[in-house]
């Protein structure tokens, strides 16, 4: 069979390891290039270019639970669990000492892990255990799984819990939480555990900076992404007509596989931008040089649009 390996950006070191293996068993094999962010951006181009009878893809669960459309290409989700020390959860536990019942989250390297690290809290430290609650997202369908845009395996815990934690590498998927609740952030590689509230407070009042920015915007942009998981044409269509309909002057959709920084800033006719592709965009709005609100701040937007017009 002809089959395409896809690798996210941290695993595409493994492609030649995983090629051979696959040679072996007799599969002609070829490797995607580009730039791979999660599972909603299926190489499907590429199999489809080449005549790919299946894609693997590696490092993600699959995105949502409805199959993707493939026309024809066997899609395999290869998850690469990545196995950490927990220690650094046990010398957490005087930080979390306070709260008696705790949320935990964490990515699908790491899943592999929860029930060890469930056990790790729930025995708490010199006799104050913790009652452990995990979920499942929207987007995100494994227990306990949070992605960058999909952060309600934790959110939904909120009225449940009296902290949430989130286990795993770096701030991108903590800073996605939108919990009032004390969060922590327990990172395994730097050997770190941080209550991340004022880091998540200042996150929010930058974004209600550029939604006010936005609602006086003379000219907006609507990006849409055309890979698998991100593809939403029918709700920038419909957001450019009531966004018309408020009297916003001038409004275009701008469609791309990948949105590239300096492609936006070349758009300089626009003064904001409305994200319906990866609703993190808005962080890198420094990057564009403009404001950036993600799709569901729409109605938000609309609201404020109206009371000011």
């Amino acid at each position: 069979m002809r089959i395409l390996l896809q690798f996210p950006q941290g695993l595409k070191a493994k492609a030649l390891e995983e090629s051979a293996r696959y040679e072996k068993e007799g599969h002609e094999v070829f490797l995607s290039a580009t730039p791979c962010w999660g599972a909603c951006d299926l190489a499907l181009d590429e199999a489809h270019k080449i005549k790919a009878g299946k894609l693997v893809h590696y490092g993600h669960a699959q995105f949502g639970d409805k199959a993707v459309k493939a026309g024809g290409v066997e899609i395999e989700y290869k998850l690469y669990p990545i196995t950490v020390d927990l220690g650094v959860l046990s010398q957490a536990l005087p930080l979390l000492k306070p709260y008696k019942t705790l949320g935990l989250v964490t990515t699908v390297s790491h899943l592999h892990q929860l029930d060890d690290m469930k056990k790790i809290l729930r025995d708490g430290d010199k006799g104050h255990s913790h009652k452990i609650i995990t979920t499942r997202g929207a987007m995100a369908i494994l227990e306990g799984q949070v992605l960058g845009c999909d952060s309600s395996a934790a959110d939904k815990l909120a009225d449940k819990v009296d902290a949430l934690v989130y286990f795993g590498g770096g701030e991108f998927h903590p800073l996605g939480i939108k919990s009032d609740k004390p969060v922590f952030a327990i990172n395994p590689y730097a050997r770190s555990a941080m209550q991340i509230n004022d880091l998540l407070l200042r996150k929010r009042k930058k974004e209600q900076g550029m939604l006010i920015a936005t609602s006086q915007a003379k000219s907006i942009g609507i990006l849409v992404s055309t890979k698998s998981g991100q593809f939403s044409i029918k709700v920038a269509e419909t957001a450019k007509k009531k966004l018309l309909a408020l009297g916003v002057p001038h409004v275009s959709i701008l469609v791309s596989g990948e949105f590239d920084f300096t492609s936006l800033q070349d758009f300089n006719s626009f003064d904001a931008y409305i994200t319906t592709a990866c609703p993190r965009l808005v962080d890198d709005a420094e990057r564009v040089e403009k404001p950036i609100v993600n799709l569901a701040q729409l109605p938000r937007l609309l609201q404020i649009i109206k009371e000011t017009s």
